[in-house]
């Protein structure tokens, strides 16, 4: 029997993605950072909380919580993908079924129209879900959605709806995982997924700024082997490649999707083009 494996594009067997919430104005600096390192992400914001300047105690931190203009949003977040966080920011399993929809609905289309651009994810505020939050998330057509959970794993998803991260970049593992991340192989060559999630006041906070920059620093020589993709890239990508139909023989695999799709065959690399089909057997 063969044995097929997901890879990334370009036949990579790494991915790296972040999450970083609010749309505090910190973010400039974080996004710096990622333009100079070629790092791609994704930002969860608050419509209704756009423009606001204040400062809040936070874990103990007068924390600056300011966050841009509306108007800045698609200037300040070019070639990153922006992703819903709740209007308001409000706990949605403290409310109800009816008040948790508007407040991702409205948050979904305001963001849209911000950006002209389609919001597929989110992030929990304050990292609270339960069923009934997960379901209306379903319904209000968000495909993925991040928890605050750390694995300290890298792996792909098993449900997008309850997406948990690898870690924190305050986790005293970050940058041993960093390292495990760049110079290890997956088990049986599985994919490897890393997944960074935070605030970036935080590095304010803690005047770490260089943790972060550490990391994305030691990971550019490895560029040629990572897909830094944003969180909506690697859903799409992973779940178009869940619709691969395979013969009963496994001699055939046809990609009836618009994408292009790379997978692994008894450690061999291939490219399946959009619409195409591909011979596994080269008796056929």
């Amino acid at each position: 029997m063969k044995i097929v494996q997901l890879v990334f594009p370009e036949g990579k067997r790494k991915a790296f993605t972040l999450s970083y919430d609010d749309g505090v104005r910190q973010d400039e600096r974080l996004l710096r950072l990622m333009k100079k390192y070629g790092i791609k992400g994704t930002f969860n914001l608050n419509s209704d909380l756009l423009g606001i300047r204040e400062r809040a105690v936070i874990d103990n931190y007068d924390t600056d919580i300011s966050k841009f203009e509306k108007q800045e949003i698609k200037n300040i977040y070019q070639g990153q993908e922006i992703a819903a966080h709740a209007l308001t920011h409000m706990k949605l399993t403290d409310i109800s079924s009816q008040t948790a929809a508007y407040q991702i609905l409205k948050d979904r289309k305001n963001l849209e129209q911000i950006t002209g651009d389609f919001v597929q994810g989110f992030a929990y505020p304050f990292g609270c879900y339960d069923s009934k939050v997960v379901q209306v998330l379903e319904n209000c057509g968000i495909e993925y959605a991040r928890t605050v959970e750390r694995t300290g794993r890298l792996e792909l998803p098993k449900d997008f709806l309850t997406w948990h991260p690898t870690c924190h970049h305050n986790d005293l593992d970050f940058m041993y995982l960093i390292e495990k991340f760049t110079s290890q192989e997956g088990l049986f060559g599985e994919p490897q997924l890393f997944y960074l999630w935070g605030h970036a006041y935080e590095f304010d906070q803690k005047d770490n700024w260089n943790v972060i920059e550490e990391a994305f620093s030691y990971m550019d020589p490895f560029r040629d082997k990572i897909w830094r993709a944003t969180n909506r890239e690697i859903c799409n990508y992973v779940t178009q490649f869940q619709r691969l139909k395979f013969s009963a023989d496994g001699n055939f695999i046809y990609n009836p999707t618009a994408y292009d799709l790379w997978l692994s065959i008894d450690d061999e690399v291939y490219c399946i083009a959009s619409g195409q089909k591909l011979i596994t057997n080269s008796n056929e």
